[in-house]
């Protein structure tokens, strides 16, 4: 249960880093453009998965005036990155518009993995890390 509340505590985190340093919108150069997260809490739907379950991914941006989807983004954590997360997860958003899934280092085999297994379009596969004392480390897979 602790370790649980600490992974979804530091998930938390970890998308508004990604979204304050991937995704600063809006800004002087796209002043037009809206970053909302869903984490802690859902706040923007992107659509139904073939449930009719709403779709909430970590971050997503759009364009304003009136509400046009531009990109979204999900975050994982190192045991999210699973079949399940594919399934349920990638493959729709990816349905949705511009995917971007950022993985912990050292998972970007098993992404991979399912995104080519599942047939998942991604825009962009990125890499995250924590270091303690520099803070949060991102790249390009």
């Amino acid at each position: 249960m602790v370790v649980k509340y600490l992974r979804d505590q530091r998930h938390v985190g970890v998308v508004e880093e990604i979204a304050k340093e991937k995704f600063p919108f809006p800004n002087e150069e796209f002043a037009d453009l809206e970053t909302i997260l869903n984490e802690p809490k859902p706040r923007m739907s992107v659509g139904k998965d073939e449930n009719g379950q709403d779709l909430f991914p970590d971050i997503v941006v759009v364009r304003r005036p009136g509400v046009w989807l531009k990109m979204l983004a999900e975050v994982e954590t190192a045991d999210t990155v699973t079949e399940e997360s594919a399934l349920t997860q990638w493959l729709p958003y990816s349905k949705c518009g511009d995917f971007y899934l950022y993985v912990p280092f050292g998972c970007a085999k098993e992404a991979r993995r399912l995104i080519k297994k599942h047939k998942i379009a991604v825009k962009g596969l990125r890499l995250w890390r924590f270091r303690p004392v520099w803070g949060l480390d991102v790249a390009e897979a």
